[in-house]
């Protein structure tokens, strides 16, 4: 169910991005079409971004639609995915040692490179 709650407000921004409301720092429809009356040639490269937030909202929004149903197909409902949440995998042991090693080493890799210096070669000074 997380993955619905998480899925649904990555389209609900794609849906803002194609929309495009002036002012809010996106290139959509209404900010392209606006656009058009102070430079044709900058609101034809604003109609890139646009039509390509428009496919990202509406094939994500088709496979929502299409995982939702297959979710709804295999029998699953509210309840069940309330048990999920409370029995989920992340308590299970092996997934909790390679969540740790991986934020381990993501940690410690962090840290290599913060605290290491550049090396410049006699050429560069």
């Amino acid at each position: 169910m997380l993955f619905f709650f998480v899925f649904m407000a990555q389209v609900g921004i794609s849906i803002i991005q194609s929309i495009g409301i002036p002012g809010w720092g996106v290139c959509g429809w209404l900010a392209t079409i606006s656009f058009f009356s102070y430079n044709i040639f900058i609101a034809l490269v604003m109609l890139i971004p646009t039509i390509m937030f428009t496919a990202v909202a509406s094939l994500s929004f088709i496979a929502l639609t299409k995982i939702h149903n297959f979710y709804r197909g295999t029998g699953a409902s509210m309840s069940k995915a309330q048990e999920e949440w409370a029995t989920g995998a992340w308590k299970n042991p092996h997934v909790q040692a390679a969540a740790q090693q991986a934020a381990m080493g993501a940690a410690s890799g962090a840290m290599q490179d913060q605290f290491s210096s550049p090396q410049y070669s006699d050429n560069q000074m």
